[in-house]
């Protein structure tokens, strides 16, 4: 849409009274433009469209009287009017006016938040500790700047944990690797450390990606590097017990032979994975506080570090690590790739895998109106458990891809402290607890707790009012929260729109919000433990209480129960996996024990959509210790 169109100018009248609505009088001009460029992010044309179109149409008489209740267009109401309409559309029982007004209040907020601004200061949050430095990047990344078509041994789609592995083994071996990454290449000198840069530059779709059902946000890495980049370094081996399910679901022995523990002793040789680098920031000094109190499990967490100062400046890393210590795929396993030969294409989106005599045969890639095609003896797809099967349905594949994906959906109990804590600050994760892991054959919740700006912070706190949530996020340095992570029973799907990108359906079963519930009632428990003086659910609105008086937190247990979980809450997706399972059996699985896919000989999935089940713990080294065992398979067969 031609940016002067007169449809344009009325989604801009439209937004900009919605955010003086959610934000409050005096804050529209500033998020407005923000608003509706975080829209041309939203990665399927026809949501982006059916918003956009809401948005026009509240400009009108017509419009107005359908979707509000009374022939006014937005445009001319008062910001206290504005409000009350998008508090009627969070009430309502219309699923399409809830989603309206779950994409309205947050990205108004965080388009306010997460930019430098007078807001900043009001709430004690410093910004960006200095300015990126001059360190020279260390990769050789090529950009596609014509129609080009190149021949290798194996392409690898895809540049995190999966693929730049992968391309470290294979090029190892000796074979000539390609790696296709859809995001662009930004290093250290890239790293402003402004929350919307690092959203819109390091992001999968700018942080706009959520379920169908806008209930769960999917926040995944998409740059050289992938999610490693900006991931919180933890690196946890996958549990024993999972293992064992993994085995007994995908009939692959790996798992519990030895072969996968080698691969995962080799990774974290690689990555330098160590507990000497977990000082605790002060959020996570909370937590533990809270947890030793209560005489639960509390452990420090191995991280993928090397040189890390552990200090403020750590809680930024979510934005890009500057000095280098955080050993992301870019750091490790691509340079290694390099060195070996392997030829890097940043901002190429593999749009189908070429195909011939039956056989997987290479990738085209876009950048813009530039193709990339590359014909290879072998593909390789590591582009994370959304882009991978999306690519592949593109690609004409059917059977089981796409199903079975499973998000972690974290959520939290929030704690209001006298004293500063400054959320952003510090380690980027130091602590957890498995004190309910072990709840329903080990699909209890872990806690956890990271870094969170306010871009992310401001949508993460529930809005009920524009002066309810200001009054909040002046509280924002002194407040914390101990995070619910559960491995997820409930399976979703990732299908495709009509113009290719993929969406994301989810809906938790009952069993998973049984334990949600449980891990929210218990996660504050460990906030009045630490001392918090207010305590707070993630449901919107919130169910609040004040710890002291007797039975407060068994109320406050008993409230948030009946105030559920299908509904009302927006739940974080940091981790997605299993939507192309491995498994001996197609008709339960994409992939087989050696990560070939059933249906198309040659093509290969060495990512988190490989896992049979959910994890249950942070999947990044496990991500690595799958491609390490596929890709040196693979070149074996290959050399």
């Amino acid at each position: 849409m031609p940016s002067d169109s007169p449809g344009l100018r009325a989604a801009e009248r439209t937004v900009a009274a919605l955010a003086r609505g959610v934000l409050g009088d005096g804050y529209a001009p500033e998020v407005t433009a923000r608003t509706l460029a975080a829209l041309e992010g939203v990665a399927c044309r026809s949501e982006r469209a059916q918003v956009l179109n809401a948005l026009r149409a509240l400009d009108t008489r017509a419009g107005a009287l359908v979707l509000t209740g009374r022939p006014v267009p937005v445009s001319w109401l008062a910001p206290s009017e504005a409000e009350a309409v998008v508090q009627r559309w969070q009430r309502s029982a219309v699923a399409p006016l809830r989603r309206l007004a779950a994409v309205v209040t947050s990205l108004a907020l965080t388009s306010l938040y997460g930019h430098p601004g007078p807001e900043w200061d009001r709430i004690g949050y410093p910004g960006p500790l200095g300015p990126p430095p001059e360190t020279p990047r260390r990769l050789d990344v090529v950009e596609i700047e014509r129609n080009e078509r190149i021949t290798c041994d194996v392409v690898v789609v895809g540049s995190g944990a999966g693929g730049g592995c992968a391309a470290a083994v294979l090029a190892a071996a000796g074979l000539d690797v390609v790696v296709v990454e859809k995001g662009g290449y930004r290093a250290e000198r890239d790293f402003t450390h402004v929350e919307a840069d690092a959203t819109r530059d390091l992001y999968l779709y700018g942080m706009t990606l959520a379920t169908t059902d806008l209930a769960c946000r999917i926040i995944a890495g998409s740059t050289v590097g992938g999610g490693t980049v900006v991931n919180y370094t933890t690196s946890l081996r996958t549990p024993p017990f999972v293992l064992d399910e993994w085995r007994r679901v995908s009939g692959v022995d790996a798992f519990t032979s030895g072969e996968f523990d080698a691969a995962l002793d080799a990774v974290s040789r690689r990555l330098g994975v160590n507990t000497d680098s977990s000082a605790a920031s002060r959020r996570d000094e909370v937590m533990e506080q809270g947890l030793e109190k209560l005489g639960w499990h509390v452990d420090t967490l191995p991280r993928a570090v090397r040189g890390c100062t552990q200090d403020e400046a750590c809680g930024y890393c979510g934005l890009g690590c500057r000095i280098g210590a955080k050993q992301s795929s870019m750091r490790t396993f691509l340079e290694d790739a390099a060195a070996a030969g392997a030829r890097i294409f940043a901002g190429a989106d593999a749009r189908r895998i070429v195909v011939s005599e039956d056989r997987a045969a290479g990738v085209v890639a876009r950048r813009g109106r530039h193709r990339l095609t590359v014909h290879a003896r072998a593909v390789v797809v590591a582009a994370g458990a959304i882009e991978t099967p999306a690519l592949l349905l593109r690609s004409g594949l059917r059977g089981q891809v796409g199903r079975n994906l499973h998000l972690h959906p974290g959520t939290a109990a929030f704690g209001v402290f006298d004293d500063d804590v400054r959320v952003w600050e510090g380690t980027l994760q130091a602590r957890y607890s498995h004190e309910q892991r072990d709840r329903d054959g080990g699909y209890g919740p872990i806690f956890e707790t990271v870094p969170v700006h306010p871009g992310a912070g401001s949508a993460a706190l529930p809005w009920t009012s524009a002066a309810g949530h200001r009054a909040l996020m002046e509280r924002f340095g002194k407040i914390s929260f101990c995070a619910v992570l559960p491995r997820d029973e409930s399976a979703g799907r990732v299908t495709l729109g009509r113009d290719g990108s993929p969406r994301v359906s989810y809906v938790l079963g009952p069993g998973d919000r049984r334990r949600i519930a449980d891990g929210v009632v218990a996660a504050g428990k460990v906030m009045e433990a630490a001392g918090a003086r207010e305590v707070r659910s993630p449901h919107s609105p919130p169910v609040v209480y004040v710890p002291g008086p007797p039975g407060a937190h068994e109320r406050w247990a008993e409230d948030t129960r009946r105030a559920g979980y299908a509904a009302g809450v927006t739940f974080f997706s940091y981790h997605q996996m299993g939507s192309c399972r491995m498994g001996v059996d197609p008709a339960t699985s994409a992939i087989d024990a050696h990560h070939e896919s059933h249906e198309l000989r040659g093509l290969y999935v060495m990512d988190a959509s490989a896992f049979p089940t959910a994890s249950g713990v942070n999947p990044m080294l496990t991500i690595y210790g799958l491609a390490h065992r596929a890709a040196a398979g693979l070149a074996r067969r290959l050399s």
